[in-house]
């Protein structure tokens, strides 16, 4: 009877345990109470991001769970348009991950990138990418990211060229990073260098997601500069010949632009009655450069 009762409990703590684990998988996206940060109210925090602050309770399922976040996490940041929902999602999962894992490198530096393209979320980005440098304070990308975040998203040229100064102490950092550091500390916040910074960032990303963020970011760069552009010959071309153009193509035809550019996200840029200029794919500004 003893040995019965033996045998049942050796079966039972593992069924017992993978019980607890479907029931916390299958709860992932189960509502809890709700989250404030930063003044907004973000989504209702669920059970397996709960747990994950105390993980020891996690009952030796930690990477588990940690890989189950970090899926929610990939198919979040994979949303072909983010919206502030989409952000404040993300954040949570790369935390929920960062607390099961600390160890997983990559949600560091994808989580950074993407959460980064939000101004209202770049404070989150940093502290996602402070977290990695915890774990790995000898990787150089970790504070190469926050001085770009800190540089063209929150405005910060100090902070950007001081990020960026202490990337370029690191072992493996590209010898191009002490020159990108004083360019940042001395020069002003313009289109042009925001892209030649993204060129040398995706020319030296191996990672195909992250390459993929960089070069979305690029476009909406990209897509700033030329509109700035456009808006420049505009303006001289009101104060030349006394009105708006009804066309870009007059602003060729007349002499204040080479050429109306192509937009990089195959629309086209147009203009209307009271000379604004836009582009039909991409409506959003970004506000580290407009005007």
């Amino acid at each position: 009877m003893k040995k019965n009762g033996t045998r049942i409990a050796w079966w039972g703590v593992p069924i017992l345990c993978m019980l607890s684990s479907g029931i916390l998988s299958s709860r992932l996206l189960v509502e809890g109470g709700p989250v404030e940060k930063s003044g907004r109210s973000l989504e209702r925090e669920s059970l397996i991001a709960g747990i994950s602050r105390h993980p020891a309770f996690a009952f030796g399922f930690r990477n588990f769970l940690a890989d189950l976040a970090w899926l929610q996490a990939v198919q979040v940041a994979g949303n072909k348009e983010m919206l502030p929902e989409d952000y404040d999602r993300l954040s949570i999962l790369l935390n929920v991950v960062a607390n099961y894992d600390p160890r997983f490198d990559v949600p560091y530096l994808l989580g950074g990138l993407v959460l980064g393209e939000s101004p209202a979320h770049a404070r989150e980005a940093l502290d996602i990418l402070s977290r990695g440098q915890v774990q790995y304070p000898s990787d150089w990308r970790l504070p190469f990211y926050i001085g770009y975040t800190q540089y063209f998203v929150l405005r910060d040229p100090v902070a950007g060229g001081n990020a960026m100064a202490e990337s370029a102490r690191l072992p493996g950092a590209p010898e191009y990073l002490p020159r990108l550091a004083a360019r940042m500390l001395a020069e002003g916040r313009d289109p042009d260098t925001a892209l030649s910074f993204l060129t040398l960032m995706i020319g030296q990303e191996t990672d195909a997601a992250r390459r993929k963020a960089l070069e979305r970011r690029y476009r909406e760069v990209l897509v700033e500069r030329d509109l700035q552009r456009l808006e420049n010959a505009v303006a001289a071309y009101r104060a030349s010949v006394g009105r708006n153009p009804e066309r870009l193509a007059d602003l060729v035809r007349n002499g204040f632009l080479a050429f109306v550019p192509r937009e990089p996200g195959g629309g086209s840029y147009r203009i209307t009655p009271d000379g604004s200029v836009y582009s039909d794919r991409t409506r959003q500004r970004l506000k580290p450069w407009k005007k």
